[in-house]
């Protein structure tokens, strides 16, 4: 991590001048350059859950399971509280800018990356893209946030809640083109892009048992469009709706490509939500469905498979429906206290019945200084019907506890 930092300010060739809440580089041409981040540390106490906060809004098998199964949740786990921490998501930004030729760029990078003999700790890259200004467009080329991630939850902790935590595929290569359009009394905000998250956004399945499909490959990055409406209400800050939609094309096969070789289909998934500030509160809703992309779920192993082989050799989809509510309050310019109540449930004829989870949530965050912050979140989680192992109706509740401290540099 040093050599990284020590490239980044060699390449500068210039000087560091240190401010109260980032440093600045003065380059040797016309790029600015900044640098900011913060610390992190989060502790988890969960019941009744997998114990680790990278994966605490997934269910858990049925406890007379454990023993016969051998799945991510093999700890025994069931009613008992098992205490995680972690800091690794302490985070560097590296901003740049040329006002000259109207080009900026990011690269974000945090402490979550895996040596090869799977020790956490290691520098990754988050974000790295380059942003050109023609005119009235914006143009993105590189590895940023999908179109789709709208930050739709009021979640604290470092996971989202089940059906909003798209995990594996929020940031991903891409090219990105935007615009706003101003019409005084609202602001619109439109963008296209090309995206490489089609494996990510489809699940392959490892539900041998249902015979799931699995992703072979894919020929073009998938296209996704979203419009963003800024309007004011006379209640406070503007309100926001939004809206977006993704073409998805990947080509499955079966185990052994038996009966389904490397044949086409395309998912689909669309979204809409509402911020609607009044005063010192906040409301919030969400929804998306999805058909044969279970990826924007977030329940990575334990998520049904995108497509299944039926009894006739033909394809089933899994679609799912995912929607929450959500509301914070914020009594006075140091404290917000939030809670949320999130649904997501999958649909498939070839699976014995439908899984869902729901999960309930309630936060408070604490301003303690100008520069830093404490969040208490819990979490209470239900889930019902993941019959991916034959273990019967995998029944599952559990709590958590998050507390982090976080500072602003």
């Amino acid at each position: 991590m040093k050599k990284f930092v020590s490239a980044v300010v060699s390449l500068s060739l210039g000087i560091i001048s240190l401010t109260a809440n980032a440093a600045s580089l003065t380059t040797k041409g016309s790029t600015q350059a900044t640098i900011h981040g913060f610390t992190y540390t989060q502790f988890a106490w969960d019941k009744q859950t997998t114990g680790l906060p990278d994966l605490s809004n997934m269910p858990g098998p049925d406890p007379n399971s454990i023993a016969k199964y051998n799945t991510p949740l093999y700890k025994s786990t069931y009613n008992k509280v098992n205490s995680q921490a972690e800091s690794w998501l302490t985070r560097l930004y590296f901003g740049f800018k040329n006002p000259d030729v109207r080009v900026k760029g990011l690269i974000v990078g945090d402490f979550k990356g895996k040596s090869e003999d799977g020790n956490m700790g290691i520098f990754r890259m988050r974000q790295a893209w380059v942003e050109h200004d023609l005119c009235n467009f914006n143009i993105r080329v590189g590895q940023a946030y999908i179109l789709e991630e709208m930050h739709s939850s009021i979640s604290l902790a470092s996971v989202a809640p089940a059906g909003f935590e798209n995990k594996k595929m929020k940031r991903v290569p891409l090219v990105r083109i935007s615009t706003s359009i101003d019409l005084e009394k609202a602001n619109i905000n439109l963008a296209l892009a090309f995206q490489s998250g089609n494996k990510l956004a489809v699940s392959s399945g490892k539900d041998t048992k249902n015979k799931a499909l699995f992703v072979d490959r894919y020929t073009i990055p998938y296209p996704a469009a979203r419009v963003i409406t800024t309007f004011g209400t006379g209640f406070g800050a503007p309100a926001e709706v939004y809206t977006w939609g993704a073409v998805i094309p990947v080509y499955v096969s079966d185990k052994n490509g038996a009966n389904i070789a490397d044949k086409s289909e395309t998912s689909y998934a669309f979204g809409a939500g509402l911020r609607l500030p009044v005063y010192t509160f906040k409301f919030g809703f969400n929804f998306h469905h999805t058909d044969g992309a279970t990826g924007y779920s977030g329940l990575t192993d334990f998520e049904p498979a995108s497509y299944y082989l039926n009894k006739n050799g033909g394809i089933e989809k899994t679609s799912t429906n995912t929607f929450n509510i959500n509301v914070v309050f914020k009594p006075t310019k140091s404290i917000s206290l939030g809670g949320e109540y999130d649904h997501v449930k999958f649909d498939n004829n070839i699976l014995p019945s439908d899984p869902k989870v729901e999960t309930l949530i309630g936060n408070i965050k604490i301003k303690t200084t100008k520069v830093t912050m404490l969040g208490i979140e819990w979490r209470h989680i239900k889930a019902k019907n993941f019959d991916v192992v034959g273990a019967g109706d995998d029944e599952f509740s559990g709590d958590q506890v998050y507390a982090i401290y976080k500072y602003l540099f």
